[in-house]
């Protein structure tokens, strides 16, 4: 009976969140105490011990790091510069803002900051271009998102954590690179749909991004270092962006206060508020109790599109790196085991990590907001609004019968 509360107090506090507006992280502490220490009788200390310190320290690191190179316009005049390439070839402008977004979300500032940083700029563009701003919208954030589930990003360090922690190995960039085949071709078939073969033949006017500054060539040459520290000196990357921040504002490239205070604390307490939560859940029987669920709806066959439309669909509507990856990639050994281990632990990771990713542009997550907000004044933002939702359940669709037909071939096994 403790472990099916322990489900519907999850339920309850995602929904007690978005219905208050309130961060679910905050709300799943304070239900994390209710639940583990007065009904489930957990220990404080240990309760307290399911805060995930490593996981906080890695994204606060990089995240500090990114909030520095954004602040001093580093990141802007990168993206700048690489736009300047199409030399004003309207076709190539949307498939650059994809790739752009996909290369710095994947080096560390991560799928939010990267759409905070392109969105800005690239609907305005698209504005003036008259570039479908559908198009451009979803493009920059798949491209985002194709980035996020790297390594060095943090999305990528939560799922690479999850799948250590519970016991299904380290997956290395598996994740990254099925996570970047899939929002490809999905972006490749948006081009399309939404008009990106017509823009060929038209031009516009851009101008020159300019040099980099003396701030912005330091902060580039720490990003660089950064990439080069962890992948072949296998640093902590959390500790790697702490040390080359410290050096950057050492340097004065930007302000301490300000760079702190643009540190994303709010998506940081979503993230190991739930963390903690999902402990006491697991704790009590929950997690056991899902896994069995699922296997009973669950074949060899549907396995892989049923988690992809249950992770989807749950990002729909929460958050992918604060609710969905810790909710279901615990359940990920377990339900391999009740499958006959004939689908992986990491196959069903991948495919959580994934799903639960690629609805993100819904105008009910953090990047499908940020898309409204960042389109200009005289866009219909209703109709924004309302496409933006759409094209998440095509995603979904999308996702569900990719992963398995990857899985079918043999290539995911």
């Amino acid at each position: 009976m403790i472990a099916i509360i322990s489900l519907i107090a999850l339920v309850v506090a995602i929904a007690i969140g978005f219905w208050k507006n309130i961060n679910v992280g905050l709300i799943s502490l304070v239900f994390a105490l209710f639940l583990g220490y007065y009904i489930g009788g957990i220990p404080i200390n240990t309760i307290i011990g399911y805060w995930p310190i490593k996981l906080f320290i890695m994204t606060f690191g990089i995240t500090l790091l990114f909030s520095i190179a954004k602040l001093n316009g580093t990141l802007e005049k990168i993206s700048k510069t690489i736009i300047y390439q199409s030399r004003g070839r309207k076709v190539l402008i949307p498939i650059i803002f994809y790739v752009l977004a996909l290369v710095i979300a994947s080096v560390g500032p991560g799928n939010i900051s990267t759409s905070a940083l392109l969105l800005p700029i690239g609907l305005i563009i698209a504005y003036q271009t008259g570039i479908s701003m559908l198009m451009m919208s979803t493009l920059i954030i798949l491209g985002s998102i194709a980035g996020g589930l790297s390594p060095l990003a943090p999305n990528g360090i939560v799922a690479l954590d999850l799948a250590l922690i519970n016991g299904v190995g380290d997956l290395g960039f598996r994740i990254f690179l099925n996570n970047v085949l899939a929002m490809t071709i999905f972006s490749f078939l948006l081009f399309i749909a939404l008009g990106g073969l017509k823009l060929r033949g038209d031009h516009i006017e851009i101008s020159k991004a300019g040099k980099f500054n003396k701030n912005q060539v330091i902060t580039l040459i720490s990003i660089l270092v950064l990439v080069l520290w962890v992948i072949i000196g296998g640093v902590n990357v959390g500790f790697a962006g702490f040390t080359l921040s410290a050096i950057l504002l050492i340097l004065r490239v930007a302000d301490q206060n300000e760079a702190i205070s643009h540190v994303p604390w709010s998506t940081l307490l979503l993230i190991c508020g739930t963390a903690v939560l999902i402990g006491v859940i697991n704790e009590l029987g929950g997690v056991t109790l899902l896994t069995t669920f699922l296997a009973s709806l669950m074949n060899t066959h549907t396995a892989v599109p049923i988690l992809a439309v249950l992770s989807g669909v749950m990002s729909i509507f929460s958050s992918a790196v604060g609710v969905v990856m810790p909710t279901l990639i615990p359940t990920t050994v377990n339900l391999s085991a009740e499958l006959g281990n004939v689908v992986s632990p990491a196959v069903l990771t991948i495919t959580i990590a994934v799903a639960s990713h690629i609805v993100t542009m819904s105008p009910f997550s953090t990047m499908g907001a940020l898309a409204l907000a960042s389109s200009p004044e005289v866009v219909d933002k209703k109709k924004l609004f309302k496409d933006l939702f759409i094209i998440s359940f095509f995603a979904l669709l999308f996702i569900a019968l990719f992963l398995g037909f990857l899985v079918i071939i043999g290539y995911l096994n």
